[in-house]
């Protein structure tokens, strides 16, 4: 489910196409960090570090937190999953997200007693297996997904009369919404979008409930 309290998906592609925040991330991965000892690790100046570390926690990749007066650390927030698709026929940038169960753990310290290492090594290949195969079925539905675009698309060119219209009926066929937007997706001048829309309505191509346009 996409949270509503994550942070703009197109926005954190943008935060994360920068090296050393994803270096510092891969290093937060393994367990909590203090910023000097980031700064170290990673060879970077602390400022740039402190930086950093505060557009990941406006991003709320990454949080705080302080033992007993201790050093400041810092951890990886929740497990978050950014997802890009790219295709002839589509473009989508997508954020998931789920708190971490372990959240409360500051770091390699446990309450209970260690665990048997095998048994932890045997778990995690069965859960890459399991990642895999999901893997394997999301790139099946994702195959036929580009098939329909594509027929989608070939469809709409049917019922338009030009580029515009086309592009149009090509997104309304993915579900319904209203003009701004329409605009926005399309790059295109609301006033002109709206003009092709009321064209496609007289034809009966579209229809509009409310303030929102489908087919």
């Amino acid at each position: 489910m996409i949270m509503s309290d994550m942070v703009d998906p197109v926005e954190l592609l943008d935060i994360l196409g920068n090296e050393n925040r994803r270096r510092i991330l891969q290093l937060l991965s393994f367990r909590p960090f203090y910023f000097n000892e980031m700064a170290k690790r990673l060879d970077v100046g602390p400022k740039a570090v402190i930086d950093h570390l505060e557009m990941l926690e406006r991003a709320g990749l990454v949080e705080c937190y302080q033992e007993q007066g201790r050093r400041k650390y810092f951890r990886i927030a929740r497990r978050t999953v950014l997802q890009v698709a790219v295709s002839p026929y589509s473009y989508g940038v997508r954020a998931y997200l789920s708190e971490d169960a372990s959240r409360n753990a500051p770091g390699f310290e446990e309450a209970d007693a260690s665990p048997d290492l095998k048994l932890l090594r045997d778990e995690l290949h069965l859960l890459e297996e399991k990642r895999h195969e999901l893997h394997e079925l999301l790139a099946q539905i994702e195959s036929r997904e580009m098939e329909i675009r594509k027929k989608a698309s070939s469809a709409a060119g049917t019922h338009a009369r030009d580029q515009l219209e086309q592009e149009i009926i090509t997104a309304l066929l993915c579900g319904s919404t209203d003009s701004s937007d329409l605009a926005a997706r399309l790059e295109v001048p609301r006033a002109v979008v709206l003009d092709s829309l009321n064209k496609l309505k007289e034809r009966g191509t579209v229809h509009l409930r409310g303030q929102e346009w489908s087919i």
